[in-house]
């Protein structure tokens, strides 16, 4: 394909420089070209010279969880001066060194793909690049001068592709020149740029463009199902918050193989959402549902309504986000999904956090370094969080006789946020809350938000007289693995993995295990004294543990 492409491509080329170009501060001429039979992009920047005669581009080598991102250059030039060019991979830095006085830089670069087999999670912040199509994040492909303006008129030039090759992106839609006046750096920083055989869909709220750009042959569902959902997700949302302000919003989706279990991931950005999914019978349309509903809601919370201390209010962001997931989903029947969804999803994650061995540590202990290395604490917030929100939700609703709901405190958050650039610390929340919450609301926060004890679920019930059963199956695995995951090191008596026969100095030379789930059987391949043993269990356990009744009756009371 690419062959193909670049003969189209040298016409366009000669086509497009007879033209004039608009004027810009930054401008990148984007073309596929093929070396050594390898699929590359080569760009061209034309920019502002530094008078001294040494310019600095921004390219970082490590970015996004990902190292080692310079592999993915390939021949950098001058092209009209004399001068040298040096990679400074640990400043993260690309050197252009030219004769002083000069105006204007044309520089010229090739990027490539620095990894071999099939696609998976591990690469998809990786530069993607080969015959069908190209993925790749700004940070990854465009160099920016490091003494940029913040905000900068920036010509991308996409003309050397042919019109049938699809180029979309954080700033439009098969858009061959785009011309992005004044445009703010730091969101330029943060989009994606995707090009080759998408498959683009396009919708209007109010007026303004969403889109999907995606590729593949997807096995768990059609485009049009996605797209739908997409669609239902943004109208609800912005309806919900009366912001109906972005006048254009894109998600991209590429599939990637997987043999077992599913995995998606998503990632907020300048007008975009990149989403990455397994492509498997294991993956459904309901995952998509939540996927969107969640991430996108970070529009609101999140980025308008930001954190004054990220990690110390993901109770916040993460937490009430996941309510508002629940919530938006059952009372606008996304998907078809309703009250029983809501249900089924709040009981989880009751479950989920009476099953954690952190479920009460305190506010202070979900930082940096535990969110990021242990996934009890990780998602610690979005349990606890989301858990608070309902009982704020039920309670205020209760007090006010249906008038008020946590709506209207979410409502007067982003308000301020808005109107008074104000960011949600504690002791803002609370000064909010006050004018909902009977009572010494500053205790009670302090009691179950700084100090992490749960709130008294069974209470809540009973005072709103919902139906629900005081104990339930909860996550246990039951056993633990060595420090290398190649052995089991602990494993406790009488636990489900006990019962069918895992034991303590067990290799393990296979597993397939649902982190968290109970609907779902563990699998382990083990080894003891030679012989090899195949085993599986539900990792289940009985416990205290308060879970809503699905019923008729529990689904009027809460509004769905």
């Amino acid at each position: 394909m690419f062959k193909r492409v670049l003969l189209t491509a040298l016409l366009a080329t000669f086509l497009f420089s007879c033209q004039q170009q608009p004027e810009s501060d930054i401008s990148y001429e984007i073309a596929p070209v093929v070396v050594d039979s390898i699929s590359q992009l080569k760009i061209k920047m034309t920019m502002e010279a530094s008078p001294d005669g040494t310019t600095t581009l921004s390219f970082p080598n490590d970015a996004w969880g990902q190292e080692g991102l310079y592999n993915s250059l390939g021949q950098m030039e001058l092209l009209n001066v004399e001068g040298a060019v040096e990679k400074d991979a640990d400043s993260g830095r690309i050197v252009l060194m030219h004769p002083k006085g000069v105006e204007k830089l044309e520089f010229q670069y090739f990027l490539k793909q620095d990894f071999e087999g099939d696609l998976s999670t591990r690469e998809t912040y990786r530069p993607i690049i080969n015959q069908e199509y190209f993925h790749l994040f700004s940070h990854n492909m465009f160099m920016v001068p490091e003494n940029a303006e913040s905000s900068q008129d920036i010509l991308l030039d996409w003309s050397a592709f042919p019109e049938q090759y699809v180029v979309h992106n954080s700033f439009g839609s098969k858009e061959r020149v785009q011309l992005l006046n004044d445009q703010d750096m730091d969101l330029f920083g943060s989009a994606i740029f995707v090009g080759g055989d998408f498959r683009v869909f396009n919708g209007e709220i109010q007026g303004n463009q969403i889109s999907l750009a995606t590729r593949g042959d997807w096995v768990p569902f059609k485009d049009e199902e996605v797209f739908k959902v997409l669609e239902e997700t943004l109208t609800y949302q912005r309806n919900f918050w009366n912001d109906h302000s972005q006048t254009y919003f894109t998600v991209t989706m590429q599939p990637f193989p997987q043999k077992d279990g599913s995995s998606f991931q998503g990632t907020g950005l300048t007008n975009s959402f990149a989403t990455s999914v397994s492509n498997n019978d294991h993956t459904d349309i309901g995952q998509m549902v939540y996927l969107f509903n969640h991430e996108l809601m970070h529009n609101w919370i999140g980025h308008t309504i930001h954190n004054d201390n990220e990690e110390e209010q993901y109770w916040f962001s993460e937490g009430f986000t996941e309510y508002y997931t629940f919530k938006n989903i059952a009372k606008n029947k996304i998907n078809g999904l309703d009250g029983t969804f809501f249900i089924d999803e709040f009981n989880r994650t009751v479950r989920d956090l009476y099953a954690s061995s952190v479920a009460e540590e305190p506010n202070s202990e979900i930082n940096y370094e535990n969110f990021w290395t242990n996934y009890e604490y990780s998602k610690l917030p979005y349990w606890r969080g989301a858990i608070f929100a309902f009982y704020l939700d039920q309670k205020i609703q209760d007090t006010s006789k249906g008038e008020q709901s946590l709506d209207d405190v979410m409502h007067q958050i982003y308000m301020d946020a808005t109107t008074n650039d104000q960011k949600l610390t504690h002791d803002y929340f609370i000064q909010v809350m006050d004018g909902f919450w009977e009572g010494d609301f500053e205790t009670f926060f302090q009691k179950h938000i700084e100090e992490g004890q749960k709130v008294d679920l069974p209470k809540l019930f009973d005072e709103l007289e919902l139906k629900y059963s005081p104990e339930s199956d909860i996550y246990e695995l039951g056993f633990e693995f060595t420090e290398d995951r190649k052995g089991i090191a602990s494993v406790t008596e009488g636990s489900k993995a006990w019962e069918a026969g895992v034991r303590v100095g067990d290799e393990v030379f296979s597993r397939s295990i649902w982190q968290g789930s109970i609907d779902h059987e563990v699998k382990l391949g083990l080894k003891r004294n030679g012989e090899e043993y195949n085993i599986s269990f539900y990792p289940v356990a009985k416990a205290a543990v308060p879970q809503l009744e699905p019923t008729a009756e529990n689904i009027e009371k809460l509004g769905f």
